[in-house]
């Protein structure tokens, strides 16, 4: 496949909604090039090295991380432009060290089952693939679904009343989580992805959470902000997860065709954008800024529901990241159409259709992927989040400390 990311910031530099009377930032390559090689060293050595060693691995990724932003943040031309920074690197900060606690977690195979050849291919392709398709049985379904039932039909008569925001169709807390996510740790086990999705992590792993989802063809909140275009992308919404610690899981929960929102994935594409470390951490976090509430850039900014490209602001503040550094997770509607970034996505994508039951596990961190538009009918689906277990027993644990 062709550097993506070469596509991509040609694409950015043909894209009219783009184009801004400015010069990008500067940074000098040995800045960058400190950092880069300061991260690579703890995810390649990670859990081996003493703890003398890892903190002063951890310090000195920190401490090149902000002379990174020392040396972007006094070429702000204005205050906002300098909150941006501020607040993208302190984002960066934190996912860093999200980062730092999941490589410190040192790799085991105990409680994980491998003896099964099919559970060893699964995976085998995960690594691979970055994902692998598998089926649920009928009886589980309906199980689901008859748990779901009150939500479902609370969910279809929202969108008859015009509430199409993804809030407004789907639970994802409540009396129905506990039995719902019992039936998805039962049947996963059962299937081996518990001990596939384990194997590939390192760790023992299991569903953690999930969300409970109806996408119907009224919903708006994928469709591209910039109406003027001849053309939506046939990119929307692919995107990359944040988190590298949360593999995950769609589960079909009604039958899918092309017509009601097969999920997509871009095999490889990740791999093609040969980004570097810094790069990829801005991309996973840089829409995050100017979303808190008691940021200034909030109002200032004045984002679309789920879409930070739509502000003309926070899109002039993006491209003044030096390009060595403009990556956007969330890619999917920032493609020009017709460019040679959307052909070449658009030539590498496959979707799975299937039967109410098929699901695709794979891991949202390094797949590109992207929730299916539903153009006919209605798709019913969860989105499944497999965590670590000990650090679910950990979590329990400090609660009921708490509790008791």
């Amino acid at each position: 496949m062709a550097d993506l990311q070469t596509l991509m910031q040609r694409s950015y530099r043909g894209h009219p909604h783009f184009q801004f009377e400015q010069s990008a930032l500067e940074l000098a390559p040995q800045t960058l090039a400190a950092f880069d090689e300061a991260y690579e060293f703890i995810r390649t050595f990670r859990a081996g090295l003493r703890a003398r060693h890892w903190q002063q691995c951890r310090q000195r990724c920190e401490q090149t991380l902000a002379a990174v932003f020392a040396e972007l943040r006094p070429q702000a031309s204005e205050d906002m432009e300098d909150r941006f920074l501020q607040e993208l690197e302190r984002e960066c900060l934190r996912l860093l060290r999200e980062e730092f606690a999941h490589f410190r977690v040192r790799p085991t195979g105990k409680g994980i089952d491998l003896a099964n050849p099919a559970v060893l291919g699964d995976a085998l392709r995960l690594q691979r693939d970055r994902h692998y398709l598998g089926q649920l049985p009928t009886s589980a379904v309906n199980e689901i679904l008859a748990i779901g039932a009150p939500s479902l039909a609370e969910f279809r008569e929202r969108a008859a009343q015009g509430r199409l925001t993804r809030d407004d169709l789907s639970f994802n807390a409540g009396p129905q989580i506990r039995p719902i996510k019992r039936i998805l740790n039962r049947e996963f086990a059962a299937l081996g992805v518990l001990d596939a999705v384990s194997a590939y992590m390192g760790r023992r792993m299991r569903v953690s959470g999930f969300a409970f989802e109806l996408s119907v063809p009224q919903a708006t909140w994928w469709v591209n902000s910039f109406a003027d275009l001849p053309r939506a992308p046939s990119t929307l919404y692919a995107h990359l997860d944040e988190s590298i610690a949360s593999p995950k899981s769609i589960v079909y929960l009604t039958n899918v065709t092309s017509g009601n929102g097969p999920t997509s994935c871009y095999p490889q594409a990740f791999q093609s954008m040969r980004l570097s470390p810094l790069a990829e951490i801005i991309g996973r976090v840089v829409g995050t800024v100017g979303t808190s509430a008691d940021s200034p850039l909030r109002e200032y900014y004045g984002k679309a529901y789920h879409q930070s490209m739509s502000s003309s602001r926070f899109r002039q503040h993006f491209m003044r990241l030096p390009e060595a550094l403009r990556f956007n997770s969330h890619l999917g509607w920032d493609v020009l159409p017709d460019s040679d970034a959307e052909h070449t996505l658009v030539g590498c994508e496959t979707s799975m259709i299937g039967a109410a039951g098929s699901f695709i596990v794979f891991d949202g961190s390094t797949l590109l992927h992207r929730g299916g538009m539903v153009q006919e009918g209605e798709r019913v689906a969860l989105q499944v989040t497999f965590s670590d277990l000990t650090l679910l027993r950990r979590v329990a644990a400090k609660i009921k400390r708490i509790l008791s």
